[in-house]
């Protein structure tokens, strides 16, 4: 056996092949020109005269080893070298994207979303249960939880739009465009973003907590450059949103205001407990995830609507990656489904945050209430309300710019009647 012949389909990449089908008994081997010369490039066989192209010479190889560890080691090798290569052979093709044609619902009943978003309940329920009761108890004997009621936060933005940001991939497209948010819009983040906002000076200073693991603590600065003591020394500049099931040790940490709000949870036992632990009657309905619970945070509490969606990937995105930093996740794609995202292209995603995806799309359908909240994906990205037909016309598309410049576009009009006639015309006839 030898060590020699590429790959048709990745040029310069090797594998086994039997030494009858590769070499004369001599033990030479017949190659053409562009052969010849990737396997001296290779450092495979030593420099020589080159055949002409068109035409074959005969190399020199050396027999491969025939002890098992051994070749296994140089599969192993060849493998990494092979996927070396793949990577070597992507190439970033320019594409002008546009959204996917509008369709009048899912394809899936209302009905049918909501069971999807609750597939995985009962398994969640029965691992952490004891666990959330526990934090529960715990945030309320030590941080005084039951004063700190997420109710002083009523009404913030009452009758005026949040964006909410959640941690997918394509935050990097827009994130730095809430610089350009004035105050009157409310801004409100899962808090795996506080690193990479605090990096960026966003003018974001509500984040919120859910996950009562304690894997709250590292990822509170994963998306930054700094150490995660600094982001725990800033945090005494922004206001947590937590969950009473968070993890202690996060709250302990945090050195800014915090506010505490309860969850809903499809667990009989933990209903029936929970009431005897803390008379914290604010109860959110999240869908199981902490972007739902900024979600829920912005319309039922500081009563905004519409809500602007950035980082709702729910996918990974064309490079693989699950946030809009180097994540531990990125190495993690494995058990991945295909899915469509809003332009129409394959990405990849897990189950369980496509079953984040279709409580989000009941919500934008009138969750259990039948409430009329407006949605707008700014995500720029991702698979939120995106179906092979096209996109659901109840969670509009667009892009952040768009959305921000529709709320502060009259400003504009005052700025150009104070600027001289001569200079103002055509921007005044362009306003329109």
């Amino acid at each position: 056996m030898f060590l020699l012949r590429p790959w048709p389909k990745i040029p310069g990449a090797w594998k086994l092949r039997d030494r009858e089908k590769m070499a004369d008994p001599k033990g030479s081997l017949t190659v053409s020109a562009g052969f010849h010369s990737t396997l001296v490039a290779d450092g495979k066989i030593p420099p020589g005269p080159s055949p002409v192209d068109g035409d074959s010479t005969s190399v020199p190889v050396l027999p491969m080893p025939d002890d098992v560890p051994t070749l296994k080691a140089m599969l192993e090798a060849e493998r990494i070298r092979n996927t070396e290569l793949l990577a070597q052979v992507r190439t970033s093709v320019p594409m002008l994207l546009s959204f996917q044609t509008p369709i009048q619902a899912p394809p899936a009943s209302k009905k049918a979303l909501w069971r999807q978003a609750c597939a995985n309940d009962e398994i969640t329920s029965d691992s952490w249960r004891d666990i959330w009761l526990d934090h529960v108890a715990r945030n309320v004997k030590e941080f005084d939880a039951d004063s700190r009621m997420i109710d002083q936060l009523y009404g913030a933005y009452a009758y005026k739009p949040t964006i909410c940001c959640a941690s997918g991939p394509s935050l990097k497209k827009n994130r730095a465009m809430l610089k350009k948010c004035p105050d009157d819009i409310g801004i409100i983040s899962c808090l795996h973003n506080f690193g990479a906002f605090v990096d960026e000076e966003l003018p974001c200073k509500y984040f919120v907590t859910l996950d009562a693991g304690d894997v709250t603590i590292p990822e509170m600065g994963e998306g930054g450059k700094k150490t995660l003591s600094y982001y725990q020394d800033a945090s005494k500049d922004y206001t947590l949103i937590a969950g009473l099931v968070a993890h202690p040790d996060l709250i302990k940490i945090w050195k800014g205001p915090i506010y505490f709000f309860n969850v809903t949870i499809p667990d009989q036992k933990y209903m029936e407990e929970m009431p005897k632990i803390t008379r914290n009657r604010w109860v959110y309905s999240v869908g199981g995830n902490t972007f739902g619970a900024s979600m829920y945070h912005a319309a039922w509490i500081w009563g905004s609507n519409p809500l602007a969606l950035i980082g709702a990937d729910f996918a990974f995105d064309y490079m693989h990656k699950f946030h809009s930093w180097d994540s531990q996740y990125d190495k993690k794609f494995q058990g991945v489904i295909p899915c469509v995202d809003i332009f129409g292209n394959r990405v990849f995603s897990w189950p369980s945050y496509q079953n984040f995806r279709c409580w989000t799309e009941f919500q934008a359908l009138g969750g259990g209430s039948g409430h009329n909240l407006e949605m707008i994906n700014c995500t720029e990205g991702g698979t939120l309300g995106a179906y092979p037909d096209g996109n659901i016309v109840q969670i509009k598309q667009m892009a952040l710019g768009q959305f921000i410049d529709s709320y502060t576009r009259w400003r504009k009009l005052k700025e150009t009647l104070d600027k001289p006639v001569a200079e103002r015309q055509y921007e005044w006839v362009s306003m329109w």
